[in-house]
């Protein structure tokens, strides 16, 4: 009987310490697991509240498009080290010089990566038809005024077909395909932004290389021919005057009235153009803006 009580107290007491030790080992993992999602969650939460990278206080854009946007935009961020921010604003008024504008608002949200501020914002107002884009930092030397037009002209086309989030990704496809040629040490070409392929491109220039060589060919080929006709229109009559004949030596107008009209010449004290570069706050940017 004795050694039946020790062996069940034995195994009560074996039994007891298992439970323990499960419940102190899942308890562990229970806490481990926890402080592991919560130091998830903190990390997602601070990811996703860096930075926003499209600024719609118009309400333009639907859930779709904005996150379409976005993620394009952090793309650039991501593969060129490129701040690029869409801001579609009401109208501000025409009493300010959207470049400008645009600049201050850069600068006060810090817009632009690095020690240069490398960076780009593109400035919407649907209400005033305005689109304005400005470049900030070192890549603004690589983005000329040509190149600027450009990609304001092709944005123009889709805002005008009332299509503004295709206008966006026109600039945004442009400006990657500029991005690209400076990392590869390259300068941008206005082809560099050209949507047509390279067999339209190749027909293109081979019709211009035609036409070149044509121009010329056809101005030589007129030149012999006139030269191989006997008869010649002359620019007077003297073939036709007999020896001996009317001699004019002088020849003189009159005129009994004169008229002088003076206009006076507008001056033009707006010296700020809509494209081009441009200070703002003793900083240097280059921008461009269009009405369509």
């Amino acid at each position: 009987m004795k050694k039946t009580r020790l062996l069940l107290s034995g195994l009560l007491l074996s039994v007891s310490l298992g439970m323990a030790l499960s419940a102190v080992s899942f308890a562990a993992t229970d806490t481990s697991a926890a402080s592991s999602t919560d130091e998830n969650n903190a990390d997602e939460t601070t990811d996703g509240g860096e930075f926003t990278w499209v600024y719609d206080a118009y309400g333009l854009l639907n859930d779709e498009q904005y996150t379409e946007l976005e993620d394009e935009l952090a793309e650039i961020y991501d593969e060129y080290k490129y701040d690029v921010v869409l801001a579609i604003s009401p109208d501000i008024g025409e009493e300010h010089d959207y470049r400008q504008y645009v600049a201050t608002f850069m600068q006060t949200n810090e817009i632009g990566y690095g020690d240069t501020h490398e960076g780009m914002c593109i400035f919407h107002q649907p209400d005033a038809r305005n689109i304005t884009i400005v470049f900030r930092g070192e890549t603004q030397d690589d983005f000329t005024e040509s190149i600027q037009e450009e990609m304001l002209d092709k944005c123009k086309e889709r805002l005008k077909a009332d299509d503004p989030f295709g206008g966006y990704q026109s600039l945004i496809r442009d400006l990657k395909r500029g991005l690209s040629r400076i990392s590869e040490g390259k300068k941008i070409r206005p082809m560099d932004i050209d949507d047509g392929t390279v067999a339209s491109r190749f027909f293109t220039d081979l019709l211009m290389a035609f036409v070149i060589m044509a121009i010329p060919t056809a101005l030589m080929t007129w030149y012999q021919v006139r030269k191989m006709k006997t008869r010649v229109q002359q620019s007077n009559a003297d073939q036709y005057t007999a020896d001996g004949g009317l001699e004019l030596t002088e020849k003189r107008d009159i005129f009994l009235y004169t008229t002088m009209t003076k206009t006076e010449k507008p001056k033009n004290d707006d010296n700020d153009s809509d494209s081009g570069s441009f200070s703002s706050g003793g900083e240097s940017f280059s921008g461009s803006s269009s009405d369509y």
